[in-house]
């Protein structure tokens, strides 16, 4: 089971980075070297679980992207990949906002009352996390984008799976047709290194 969920991570990714290499240049050369074995060890002893194949074998091709770099906000909303580090330092941000209980702004139950089961594995240029829950049970794997912005927090479901999620990116950017409601766009000529974004589709 972990291992046929790397190889559908895997072959998803490799449709979605492809196409990154060839049509926008300048956001494939954001992404970072593997992540060691040892860092990834390492998240897995700060969290107090194993992480999710899927996610586990994402860091294994890309201990996320540059920091800095525009170009590297290749996914919907400007998030980009995050290595094990940030991934880190984000969960524990995650876990001392304390969204439980009576205090969570969400009215889904499968939402509500475990943020330290929440591993983040990209963010936007603004204020947001997208995350892959790890609870057991049946959105154990699902991945979530959660908005935060003029007050309101509001939490999306992208995908039931990291695999999931990017074979539907690969095909928008495929097929210049929507993700939800994003669709993609280049800026720039292949010539210069033209990189991936996205428009919000309204109406």
């Amino acid at each position: 089971m972990t291992s046929h969920g790397s190889d559908r991570l895997q072959q998803s990714w490799t449709r979605f980075s492809s196409w990154l290499a060839e049509h926008a240049p300048a956001s494939h050369q954001t992404l970072h070297r593997i992540a060691f074995a040892q860092e990834i060890a390492k998240l897995e002893a700060e969290l107090g679980f194993r992480l999710h194949p899927e996610l586990k074998e994402l860091l294994r091709l890309h201990n996320g992207t540059d920091r800095s770099a525009v170009p590297g906000s290749f996914l919907p909303l400007s998030h980009r990949l995050i290595g094990t580090g940030e991934i880190t330092d984000m969960h524990r941000i995650l876990v001392d906002m304390g969204w439980h209980g009576p205090d969570s702004p969400w009215d889904q139950d499968y939402l509500n009352g475990h943020p330290h089961q929440w591993v983040p594995f990209a963010l936007p240029l603004d204020g947001g996390v997208a995350f892959v829950d790890h609870r057991p049970g049946p959105t154990y794997g699902h991945v979530f984008e959660l908005g935060v912005g003029s007050g309101d927090i509001d939490a999306t479901l992208w995908a039931t799976s990291l695999a999931e999620l990017f074979d539907a990116l690969a095909d928008a950017v495929e097929h210049t047709v929507t993700f939800l409601h994003y669709r993609p766009r280049l800026e720039g000529s292949s010539a210069d290194g033209a990189l991936l974004t996205w428009d919000v589709v309204t109406g």
